[in-house]
Formats: structure tokens, sequence, C-alpha cells
């Protein structure tokens, strides 16, 4: 791809191309601001390229809720100035190549009843960013997308823990169907502020939403919370990225018992859990619970360097399913299980570990599971230890579950590159001898990790970002 380069005022085109578009000529400086473009990717952040030329979109201010049908087009800019919720039976739809912008704690919301249709493609990606300028932005800028629906969860009053005004915040119901809408090719960085004092908003939040929600390609980037939180609902989840988020890459809980194949998760040391996998916090045995089904999946930590990093983090009473997955890189243990209703499922084998490579795990690289405890008699919560811990990892190192220990995945490139990872590995300790996953996945993916080792590319080429700032 071709960088930026200023528009030569001696190109004998120019004239005859700037009336065509509408350009006003009454200053040599409007010349000077032009630039030659093949694609978006060698405009700013806030700019097309159209006819060759990379031109700024016009910015439109959102303070007011979306309380009828609306759409949102690419050639604006729409910038977020509060927490904006689409309500009122309404539904947001959003063109391909379409750039949100979020001031500090502002955010985007779907609550239930409404829906958020984002529908971007591979060359036309939405992204949702900080309104702060490219090289001065932080995770944390803004707060964040939601979209809350009726499906089933397991908490009671559960609402979101922002300020409603006039407006409804609950989350779920029993419509296991439910429809929030649909997320795809969406990219969204720099978000988890804080909302009203607290955390609210992860990169992408999904609350209650149902079968019937569409959310496959989409990354959270540098999110100062969660990259993707998943409250209860059974919206099944497909091709996704979650990059350098500082706590957890994926949260599933409050009753979740859907789906999720082809799942990245790439940790720089700020990050805690790649996966979390829990029921209820403040009630584990809490009806539905959990019941996740993980397929494909890459989990890279920060090349053991961090203060406290696990690949799947499993407690609070979660159950479920993890195969045909990669871990690497993390810093305390691949897997960890903890509390006393998660340690029982585990050993009632209701935690199905298998078809995983686990591979530069621990102090010295080989803790693949490991006992995470301090010697001072509480949880990873602070809580008192009164049940018994679980401590049969090696029930994982069993032959029947297929799981690999030690071998280095062989990444085409560094996957520790945090401004350009790679994700395919080599077929070497990835294939042979692996089921297709079952009814409901893709079944063509006979392999660990969430990226084909014989594709030419990843499947997150082409819409993905990785910026620092």
């Amino acid at each position: 791809m071709h960088g930026r380069k200023p528009l030569p005022l001696y190109f004998p085109f120019l004239l005859p191309m700037l009336l065509l578009l509408g350009w006003p000529l009454a200053s040599c400086s409007l010349l000077l601001e032009l630039e030659q473009c093949q694609s978006d990717s060698d405009c700013s952040a806030t700019s097309q390229c159209i006819d060759g030329l990379c031109r700024e979109a016009q910015r439109v201010s959102v303070a007011s809720h979306i309380v009828e049908d609306t759409t949102w087009t690419a050639d604006n800019v729409y910038v977020l100035e509060d927490i904006i919720f689409v309500t009122g039976q309404s539904t947001l739809t959003i063109e391909p190549g379409t750039i949100i912008l979020g001031q500090r704690g502002a955010g985007l919301v779907s609550l239930a009843g409404s829906r958020l249709e984002a529908e971007g493609t591979r060359d036309n990606p939405i992204v949702f960013t900080s309104d702060k300028p490219v090289g001065t932005r932080v995770a944390g800028d803004w707060a964040g997308v939601a979209m809350v629906g009726l499906a089933p969860t397991n908490r009671e009053n559960f609402r979101l823990r922002i300020d409603p005004g006039i407006y409804d915040v609950s989350v779920g119901g029993s419509q296991e169907d439910w429809n929030c809408g649909t997320m795809r090719y969406v990219r969204i960085e720099f978000g988890g502020s804080e909302v009203d004092g607290q955390k609210a908003l992860n990169g992408l939040t999904l609350a209650g939403c149902g079968s019937e929600t569409t959310v496959e390609y989409v990354q959270s980037h540098m999110s100062d919370d969660d990259g993707i939180a998943v409250f209860g609902g059974n919206v099944d989840l497909r091709y996704i990225v979650s990059t350098r988020a500082a706590d957890d890459g994926f949260d599933f809980d409050t009753g979740w018992t859907g789906t999720a194949q082809f799942i990245a998760v790439q940790q720089d040391i700020h990050g805690v859990e790649a996966i979390e996998l829990e029921n209820l916090a403040e009630d584990p045995t809490a009806l539905p619970q959990t019941y996740g089904q993980i397929y494909n999946y890459t989990l890279i930590g920060n090349n053991r360097v961090a203060d406290r990093q696990i690949g799947l983090f499993v407690k609070y009473g979660g159950q479920g399913v993890f195969s045909h997955g990669i871990v690497m890189g993390h810093k305390s243990s691949g897997l960890y299980i903890d509390g006393e209703e998660a340690a029982d499922h585990a050993r009632a084998g209701l935690i199905d570990v298998k078809n995983t490579l686990f591979y530069n795990i621990g102090d010295d690289g080989e803790g693949y599971f490991q006992m995470i405890d301090d010697g001072s008699g509480v949880d990873s919560d602070g809580n008192p230890i009164t049940w018994e811990p679980f401590d049969d990892y090696e029930y994982f190192m069993n032959p029947e579950f297929n799981n690999v220990f030690g071998e280095d995945p062989g990444f085409q490139g560094d996957p520790y590159d945090l401004s350009d990872p790679a994700w395919i590995p080599s077929p070497e300790h990835t294939t042979g001898g692996i089921e297709p996953p079952p009814e409901g996945f893709d079944p063509t993916a006979v392999y660990r990790g969430a990226f084909n080792p014989s594709a030419n590319r990843p499947w997150t080429e082409g819409w993905t970002a990785y910026p620092r700032h």
C-alpha cells in the first residue's frame, strides 16, 4: 500500500478534477491540503479516499437519544457527546465505512426493544474510536458500545450501571431468540472509560442478547476494561478479536449459554484473563447456569511478562467446553479453576478442555496448569478459602483429551508483536488426530487455534487494526 503524498500543483488534471468534485478554488492553500490515495487507509482516520483524493468527512454531533429509525451514513463522521441510547423500539442502521468518535464518558447503547444494525464489509469496516487526534488516543478515552436484549439472564433486577434518565436500562427476559441486531465487520477502539464514576461498559457489551443476534467479524482494541463482555442470553459469536484489553479479553457470565468459534485474543502487560467464564458472582448456582461452548480459539499472553495472566479462567460456577485451541505466553497459568462450585464442576467433568495446545506458560515456561496460591488463604477476589480448591490438573493431561504441551505452534511471524501480531500457526502441532467441531459449528475447522494453518492470510486481514495511540 502506498503512503499518503501531497498532490503536486502542476498535475494537469487537477483543476477539472477539483471542479467535478465540487471543491472551491478560492485559495491555493486548499490545494496543498489535498492528498492522493488508493484506499481509505491512505487517508486520516476521519477522511475517505474518493476518486483518488482524501476528503475530510462532515462531522455530525450526536447529543440526543435516538428514538426513531435512523441511518448513519459513511459520508459523515458522527461524534458521540454523551451516552446515547437507541430506544423507543427504533433501529439505528450504520452504513459500511462509517466512523463514529466517542468523547470522554460517551458511548452508544441499544436498549432492549430497539436494535443496532451495524454491518460493514471487509474493505469498509465500521469504526468506533476515540475523538482524540491520532497519536494521543489511549484506552478509556470513551465508554464503548452495548447491545441489550430480552433473552434470559440469571441476575435478578439486572440493569446497566448507567443513569437512565427516563429510559429503562433493564437487561434480560424470557425470549431466547431475541434479536439485538447485527454487528459485522466492526472495529471498536480505545473504549472502556468510567460512566458516572463506575465501570459500566466494555469495548463491546452484549447483555441479554438472544440467538437471532448476529455478531461476527468484530474487533475490540485497547479497552480499559474487558474487550468483549457477554452477560446472559445465548448469542453466538464468530470471528471475534480482542486485543490489548486492560482486563479480560472475553468475559462470559450471568447465564450465557451460547457458542463461540474463531476467537482470537492478544494481551499486553495490562491484560489479566484471556477468556473468563463464570456463572454469577453473588450466586454461583443461579439458573440458567453459564454453559459456554468455545471452539477454535487462539489466546496470546504477553510472553510471560505480567503480574498475573491466565489463558482460560473458570470461576463462580462456570462450566462448558473449550476445544481446538492454542494457549501461550501467559505468566500464571494456561487454565485456572477458582471457587467451590467451579471446582465441583471440574471434578464432575463439566469443564472440558481438549484438543488444545499449551506452550510457553508460567515462570519456567511449563506451568500449563498451576494453582495460583500465594499462601494468604484467599481466592482471586480476596475472599477466604473455606472450600477444597481444584488441584487435579493432571486430569486434563489424559490422552483422551488430545491436548498438546510444550510444543511450539510455529507462528508465521511474531505473535507477541503488539502492532502486527502473527496469527497463522504451523500445521505441525496444530493438525492431525482432531475431530471436527460438533453440529452448529464450522465442521471444516479441524485444527487447533482460530486460524487455519493452511490459509494464505488470516481472516483478520483488511478490517482489523492495532494502533498504539
